[in-house]
């Protein structure tokens, strides 16, 4: 019978613990090829420090005044796409200006589309259940490695039927219109830009990263945001304005404010694999040889 060999990693550490006289517990931490199983990040603990207090007081700090000072060119660049945009959609004639204040002498001129949509027609209607139950039954029918998107399909649905129910009961005029709407989704805009650079430093700058690295994440993603916004902003105005206020409720609640938190999820997410060359990764993971020397294992061996 064929005798299943231990990769050369594994048997250099082993003889490497074994004349430490430290064989069991650094067997534990020994992964298939040799090499050392850190403890994940979530379960190291960073000493606090100055240095730590300035990142996480400083950094965000310098980052809103940033944002502070580039506020209104920010917002001249959102009127230009959206003017840009507006003509080949079809969003009015002009853009107007929504006049917000940040405090008590500063207030920003939000740009917004003149536009607004109708009740939904009873074609419009008839459309929307049958959009409805596509998704309802696409979504029951995924199954195996498809099922989370049919699960995501199924929440769609119930919210769509939701929005479906109220406009077949209720009648005009909707609580208010698409330009307010399209204003508020920029307002709000305004404020995540001036809540994100806290929300970055005290979700990671507290993680021992090359200060380089931290600025990174941070301009990643407020230049991210900051071209996203007016970009939604018109897909959602141009949907609402062709297919009615029966595509509002799913726009907003899924595509909305909670599409934004997903794009610093994505961003945090590939951050956190950043290597930090300190704490988080004082550990060697490497093998003691090279994997290109270790020889396949065959399963039935």
């Amino acid at each position: 019978m064929a005798t299943r060999s231990t990769p050369p990693g594994v048997d250099a550490a082993f003889t490497d613990a074994t004349r430490r006289g430290s064989t069991g517990d650094t067997l534990r931490k020994l992964g298939v090829q040799g090499g050392r199983i850190a403890p994940h990040r979530s379960m190291i603990g960073l000493r606090a420090s100055p240095a730590l207090l300035l990142d996480l007081l400083v950094l965000p700090s310098i980052m809103l005044v940033s944002v502070f000072v580039l506020l209104d060119p920010l917002m001249r660049a959102w009127r230009w796409i959206m003017d840009a945009l507006r003509g080949p959609l079809d969003l009015g004639d002009a853009i107007s200006t929504t006049v917000i204040t940040l405090a008590p002498s500063i207030a920003v001129a939000v740009p917004v589309y003149q536009v607004d949509a109708g009740w939904p027609t009873t074609a419009q209607l008839a459309g929307g259940w049958i959009f409805t139950a596509v998704l309802a039954s696409i979504g029951a029918a995924l199954r195996g490695g498809f099922i989370p998107v049919g699960y995501l399909l199924r929440a769609l649905a119930m919210m769509q039927l939701a929005a479906q129910v109220w406009f077949t009961l209720a009648g005009p005029p909707f609580p208010y219109s698409l330009a307010v709407y399209g204003s508020g989704l920029l307002v709000t805009g305004v404020v995540i830009l001036l809540l994100a650079p806290f929300l970055v430093g005290a979700t990671f700058f507290v993680f021992d990263f090359p200060l380089h690295k931290k600025l990174s994440l941070g301009a990643l993603l407020l230049g991210h945001l900051a071209v996203l916004f007016p970009l939604q902003a018109t897909v959602h105005v141009w949907l609402i304005k062709n297919v009615s206020m029966l595509a509002m409720p799913m726009l907003f609640l899924v595509f909305g404010v909670l599409l934004d938190v997903f794009v610093y999820v994505a961003l945090y997410g590939w951050a956190m694999s950043w290597r930090s060359g300190r704490e988080l990764d004082a550990v060697v993971r490497r093998p003691p040889v090279p994997s290109r020397r270790l020889r396949r294992v065959s399963p039935n061996a």
